[in-house]
């Protein structure tokens, strides 16, 4: 089981970007598991499908996620483990073995991600608030909304299926969010968050278990350390 690590970086945040690659190495990755992607290597598949793709609406929303880890995951040996993290975010040493002990010991994970410390409901778009059920609504407002920012997946059948799906359910709502100005709400964060309630797999991290006992995949990331 070899462990990669991926991000993605606009024009605006390439500086942050090759910064976070040194940290990247120093972290024990080598340099063929790191994957960086940019807009350019998005395939014309995904703008044709989402031609007003930009820096100011995130990419598509923030589906550029899912579709990029998508690619990557291609390219990899199943059973291997691919970590994303935002680019402004800083990787530590013991990530790796970190990410290599939980998965070895969970078989049943898919995907794993830590939790906010904030209600979901709080930062639910138009899109998603109009589409709530009482007991989605109950939910949102009890359950933390996952951090969308730092994942880290098993490459297999059933977690392509779910990438597929966090896809297609986040450009759903982006077709519908482009009535809106909704740049600063966390659109692939929310649907994630619906995708950890249907699949089991999806495995979140408390982020009041965390503060508490220190322990979780929190412990290994400096979160926004690197924004230039």
């Amino acid at each position: 089981m070899n462990i990669h690590c991926c991000s993605f970086a606009s024009d605006s945040f390439t500086e942050s970007q090759n910064i976070q690659e040194k940290y990247f190495l120093e972290a024990g990755f080598s340099p063929e598991m790191i994957h960086l992607y940019n807009p350019s290597k998005l395939s014309k598949k995904f703008y044709k499908i989402q031609p007003n793709a930009s820096e100011l609406n995130r990419f598509g929303w923030f589906t550029f996620k899912p579709y990029m880890i998508i690619s990557i995951l291609k390219f990899l040996k199943n059973g291997d483990i691919l970590f994303y993290l935002d680019t402004n975010d800083k990787p530590l040493y013991g990530l790796k073995n970190y990410l290599e002990k939980v998965f070895y010991k969970n078989k049943n994970i898919d995907l794993l991600a830590p939790l906010t410390n904030y209600p979901n409901f709080k930062f639910l778009s138009s899109f998603h608030r109009y589409n709530l059920s009482l007991e989605l609504l109950v939910s949102s407002i009890i359950n933390c909304q996952p951090e969308a920012g730092a994942l880290a997946i098993r490459n297999s059948p059933q977690a392509r299926s779910i990438l597929w799906t966090w896809y297609n359910l986040t450009l759903v709502q982006a077709y519908d969010l482009e009535k809106f100005s909704e740049i600063h709400s966390r659109h692939d964060q929310e649907t994630l968050f619906i995708l950890s309630r249907i699949y089991k797999s999806i495995k979140l991290e408390s982020w009041f278990r965390y503060k508490i006992t220190g322990k979780g995949l929190r412990r290994f990331i400096e979160f926004e350390s690197l924004r230039v």
